[in-house]
């Protein structure tokens, strides 16, 4: 049996000294802590390999004690102990990140077994880490070899490593996500969640509660407490994309969480620490908004600890070609991309940039006829709803620009749909669209959303 590092959280005196008598003799090392706030000061001294919670904690002594703990302790499994044996505990525990759940009174045998796999589990884990931290490839995940990409992946490494905040400008479509995932993969924070949020696609009371969660009864529809993205990414990365859309009121409580290291969710009224690095991203220019009164100048301040730029696709049309195959590559392994339709693909303007890019290439191959092994421009024209000659064979070659468009929409969503089993924060994210707009496309084109992928919890 593999050895390890517990944290026993618990605060019954009696468990402890007996639970962490029984541990100790089973060879593992054993911390103990008898509340939240030890409970969170342990774990970051003793970096246990599992810890073992108690769901009922003071000061409340209420299962939402113990669950609020939980997303604290990731990546560490969790195993929760609790007198409070129903499925309504176990399902929360498992929502909250738990690893296993064991009812007192705890069955030693059952006890041993459940600890071992999670030390081993915890052990493979760590190992996965540190070999996709080993493998982190030169190029960052930023395809391309042009100045701007190169100068780019250099201040990544340079920033990355550090705790300064960031904020990265640029255009819609250049990868601003790619460089924020970059930045927190090269970081001490990497084995820690990273968290995104595009301030810009909820309203202004779901922004708040996305951000910070809320409690029981904070709204209509509020029937049990919610964590939110800055908890869920503590000693982790939070991305506000399109920080420029943050309405006001939230700038103000946002200027809390980097000033002071504290929040407090909707309804609630006792304030929560974090350790969040916040990395901010807008194709907005924040400087003039401070100046015209609308986005607050201490945020900006705040936020802008560096600035890093993402290139425009105008900028480094020799990165064109490469990230046109992998595009291709990625949804149709056996198609080649044709001399002609580089051609066509470098003299575009690209106003949409790599998203742009990356929806076009993915249109024509969809689009492609079977037989053909080579991507040729005129498939790329037509997906680009321009005039052809020859249509694909499977689309009409007469009617209407919009009900060809309509046409291939329909059929590029369908296809993503299908090749991400129904999920559609999935599909939305190839297609390069917010799974909203994906909601309304499916809608205005008559298509019936796929049923069988539960997309619940996730952001498009």
């Amino acid at each position: 049996m593999s050895h390890g590092r517990i944290l026993l959280v618990d605060d019954e005196p009696a468990f402890q000294r007996v639970g962490g008598a029984w541990l100790r003799g089973l060879g593992h090392e054993v911390v103990v802590a008898s509340d939240a706030q030890t409970a969170l000061a342990r774990f970051t001294d003793s970096a246990p390999d599992v810890v073992l919670l108690d769901l009922v904690m003071p000061p409340q002594l209420t299962p939402e004690a113990g669950l609020a703990l939980i997303p604290h302790f990731a990546p560490v499994p969790v195993i929760v102990l609790t007198g409070h044996a129903d499925h309504e505990h176990a399902l929360r525990a498992a929502e909250a990140g738990a690893w296993d759940f064991l009812a007192k009174p705890i069955d030693p045998d059952m006890l041993r077994f459940v600890v071992g796999r999670a030390i081993r589990q915890a052990g493979l884990e760590r190992e996965l880490r540190e070999l996709k931290a080993a493998q982190v490839t030169a190029d960052l995940g930023l395809v391309g070899n042009a100045e701007p990409i190169r100068r780019l992946r250099e201040m990544i490494r340079r920033v990355g490593p550090t705790q300064v905040s960031v904020v990265i400008l640029g255009p819609t479509g250049t990868g601003k996500e790619l460089v924020a995932r970059a930045l927190h993969r090269v970081s001490p924070r990497a084995a820690a969640p990273f968290m995104a949020v595009h301030c810009g696609a909820l309203a202004d009371e779901l922004l708040e509660s996305e951000l910070f969660g809320h409690v029981r009864g904070a709204f209509t529809n509020a029937h049990r407490d919610r964590i939110g993205l800055i908890e869920a990414a503590h000693r982790g990365t939070l991305f506000l994309d399109e920080v420029g859309e943050m309405p006001p009121p939230m700038q103000v409580k946002l200027l809390r969480v980097l000033q002071e290291g504290t929040f407090t969710p909707v309804g609630a009224h006792a304030e929560k620490r974090c350790d969040v690095r916040v990395i901010a991203a807008t194709n907005r220019d924040l400087a003039a908004m401070v100046a015209e009164g609308s986005f607050r100048e201490d945020l900006f301040y705040r936020l802008k600890g560096v600035v890093l730029h993402t290139p425009p696709l105008a900028e480094r049309r020799e990165d064109i070609p490469l990230l046109a195959v992998g595009f291709l590559r990625a949804v149709a392994p056996k198609l080649r991309l044709g001399a002609e339709a580089e051609a066509y693909l470098a003299a575009r303007a690209w106003p949409g940039n790599v998203r742009e890019l990356r929806a076009l290439v993915e249109a024509a191959a969809v689009l492609a006829d079977p037989a053909q092994p080579v991507l040729d421009a005129e498939q790329l024209r037509f997906a680009a709803g321009e005039t052809v000659a020859h249509p694909p064979p499977s689309m009409p070659g007469t009617g209407s620009l919009h009900d060809a468009v309509a046409a291939l929409e329909s059929r590029m969503i369908s296809t993503t749909l299908a090749v991400c089993n129904g999920n559609q924060s999935g599909a939305a994210r190839q297609l390069g669209l917010s799974r909203l707009g994906l909601i309304k496309k499916l809608a205005r084109l008559g298509l019936r959303p796929v049923s069988y992928s539960d997309d619940a919890g996730q952001s498009g």
